[in-house]
């Protein structure tokens, strides 16, 4: 691998940046993985001199961001020969280490002190190896101090076999941040001797900017991420010094306020006021943000030179494409009562009632609520939570759309680990030596009448261990429906489990909800309207304000409420119903995907001219009469069950070629239409 990103380097050095700056971040990860689990045959005459010798060659760009990643690539081929890691390297400079042997991982637990200690002490032995003069941050801080700045720092302080304590350092910072050391990693910036180093303020301010800009971890974690730079830029009068590192937090900051994540975003914007007050504005930034690669999603090489067991890595990378997939909507975290015969005063938060749940003995929790209530919005954002929190080894978070299973009463967990790609003998493993959350969504939908708990044997001898929350709507259920969700207690009689059960029904919003959803909703799109126009309209317009205490009523009104009202005056005179609302939802979702349509380049002449024949026909009606054609077709020919499964070879001679076959008129209204769309199963956007 490293061999072929060394020629392509070679053969593209002389590119515009771009190129041979993403080539050398690859260099870069590849490298710090040999230095870590210490590859150490590396040929130094094919491989390591030539790759030595073309990093050497960058230090002529006048990119500060290329020079930089290539000073880091170098640093870590340096650290490649060498018979321990760069971790150990520093830990063996310390004190009170057996034999100077310490394996560091980026899950355990580091001792900082030694960390400080060892670098400090590796400093001084790299110093004398190499015959430096001084400290090398005192030599950055005099080149500094003559006006040279970084990128004369970085050319000068290139050569064969000159390790730097900077980047052993950023490698302690790195590992510290994975393993959620987030204090000693601040104590770390602080402390290390070579924290006056240009290049370690570069290195930190990457770092920050990919635990900032990484959905994966936690929003608070990544505030406090765009945090730190500001206090670093801020208040640390050693920070910043070389104005390029001032300019690359500058950078950063601007680019951390255009994300989605709106904590994040404001956090950013508010520094960004104050930097361009103080320092003005800076070179624009065009490389990506986060400095990690993705996950390799065939021949994961790096999963086997990292040792990582194949049903780990495919844990992992089912981890990331579920956190990638997790829809980042408006979210209000949903209150709930103990049951349905429970007072509507007798709240309490349904996530943390979950989370007592999953750490209690008990195995299955229901959850009720009215259509639209917010059950599958908040099963999503349980799954995002858990998979955000998953720790090699631990508890597996598995979402299941019981509609879209064939037969969840059977082999459910199964069925879903297959449809993820797993193998059958990673989900024997899983079954026999791991603990799964199934978080089971749309009971009601799948149209069960029987307990899937039980039908699974779950949690039964020799089966999954398992912790069950699943989702159902109130109008489904009888009078006697805990029997079809109790766990069985087992025994001669296999008798219900109260004990093992737990239910929650989600609340109505409160205006206080309705008002922080619609704080959220204003600022995801450009609108003419702004909240208090919104708040305004649904506190006017009579009994609206008890229509939208339901979520999905709440975000189809906010979508109608601009057309409804349009040139009426009396607001207290009008009459909205939820049959309204939804009819003008979906004029609206199609109006704007007819625009949509209209103004894309992408479409071919056939697909132009049948777009041209819907608008004369009238690209609504058309649109309208689809979706109620659909809608009645389900209704009678799938009892109900929402979820269409269409593959063209298989299906195109029945019932479900009319609305998803692949003529232009077809497809062109179901791609308008607000339809759901999950490989090859379609669901309308219904609450």
């Amino acid at each position: 691998i490293l061999r072929l990103l060394r020629v392509r380097l070679q053969d593209t050095h002389l590119q515009s940046s771009a190129h041979p700056y993403h080539l050398t971040l690859a260099v870069s990860r590849l490298l710090d993985v040999m230095a870590d689990h210490k590859v150490q045959n590396l040929n130094r005459v094919e491989e390591h001199e030539p790759l030595s010798g073309l990093l050497s060659c960058l230090r002529e760009s006048s990119d500060p961001y290329l020079l930089y990643q290539a000073c880091y690539a170098f640093q870590a081929l340096q650290y490649v020969p060498d018979d321990e890691t760069v971790l150990q390297a520093v830990l063996r400079h310390s004190t009170g280490v057996v034999n100077g042997l310490v394996k560091v991982t980026a899950v355990m637990k580091l001792d900082l002190g030694a960390v400080l200690e060892g670098l400090d002490n590796l400093q001084k032995v790299l110093e004398s190896t190499v015959q430096v003069a001084g400290t090398v941050y005192e030599g950055a801080c005099t080149l500094l101090e003559s006006g040279r700045g970084t990128l004369d720092s970085l050319k000068e302080r290139y050569g064969p076999g000159k390790k730097r304590s900077w980047y052993a350092a950023v490698r302690a910072a790195n590992v510290l941040a994975q393993a959620g050391q987030l204090q000693d990693f601040n104590r770390l910036i602080c402390e290390a001797p070579c924290r006056r180093d240009p290049l370690f303020q570069w290195g930190i301010c990457h770092l920050l900017c990919e635990i900032a800009s990484d959905t994966i971890w936690e929003p608070a974690v990544r505030k406090l991420a765009v945090e730190l730079l500001g206090v670093l830029n801020r208040d640390d009068p050693e920070w910043g010094k070389d104005k390029s590192v001032k300019s690359w937090i500058l950078n950063i900051i601007g680019r951390l306020g255009a994300v989605s994540d709106q904590v994040v975003c404001e956090s950013a914007r508010e520094l960004l006021k104050d930097f361009k007050q103080e320092q003005g504005p800076a070179t624009s930034l065009f490389y990506p943000l986060t400095n990690h690669l993705a996950l390799p999603t065939s021949s994961p090489i790096l999963a086997r030179v990292h040792k990582i067991p194949p049903l780990d890595y495919d844990l992992h990378r089912l981890r990331v494409l579920r956190l990638e997939q997790s829809q980042k909507a408006v979210y209000i975290p949903p209150m709930a009562k103990p049951n349905l015969k429970a007072k509507d005063n007798d709240l309490f938060s349904l996530m943390e009632k979950t989370q007592e749940f999953l750490a209690s003995e008990r195995q299955v929790m229901l959850v009720l609520g009215d259509s639209g209530a917010g059950k599958s919005t908040f099963n999503r954002h349980l799954e995002h939570r858990l998979w955000t929190n998953y720790k090699e080894g631990g508890v597996i978070p598995l979402f299941i759309n019981l509609p879209a299973i064939d037969r969840p009463d059977k082999d459910m967990v199964a069925k879903q680990l297959n449809f993820h790609a797993f193998s059958n003998d990673q989900i024997l493993e899983i079954k026999l030596h791991r603990q799964l959350v199934l978080i089971c969504d749309g009971y009601d939908e799948s149209q069960q009448l029987v307990n899937i708990h039980s039908t699974n044997f779950l949690n039964q001898p020799g089966q999954w261990n398992t912790k069950m929350i699943i989702s159902c709507r109130t109008q489904f259920l009888g009078p006697d429906y805990h029997s079809r969700f109790m766990p069985q207690g087992g025994g001669h009689y296999d008798r219900p489990a109260p004990h093992l059960f737990q239910e929650a029904v989600i609340a109505p919003f409160s205006q206080t909800q309705i008002e922080n959803y619609v704080r959220q909703y204003v600022p995801l799109e450009p609108r003419t309207w702004n909240i208090n126009d919104y708040m305004d309209r649904l506190t006017t317009i009579p009994n609206l304000l008890d229509l939208v205490k339901n979520p999905f009523l709440l975000s189809l009104a906010l979508e109608a409420l601009p057309s409804v009202t349009e040139g009426k005056q009396n607001l207290s005179a009008i009459n909205i119903t939820r049959v309204q609302i939804y009819d003008t939802f979906v004029s609206h979702w199609l109006d704007v995907n007819k625009r949509r349509l209209e103004s894309s380049n992408a479409l071919s002449m056939d697909d132009r001219d049948m777009l041209d024949q819907l608008v004369d026909a009238g690209f609504t009606s058309q649109g309208l009469n689809y979706a109620t054609s659909l809608a009645e077709a389900i209704f009678g020919r799938q009892d109900g069950n929402p979820v269409v499964k269409y593959v063209h070879l298989n299906d195109r001679n029945t019932w479900r070629a009319e609305f998803f076959g692949p003529q232009a008129a077809v497809r062109l209204l179901r791609e308008s239409s607000p339809l759901t769309r999950s490989g090859n199963q379609f669901q309308f956007v219904h609450p």
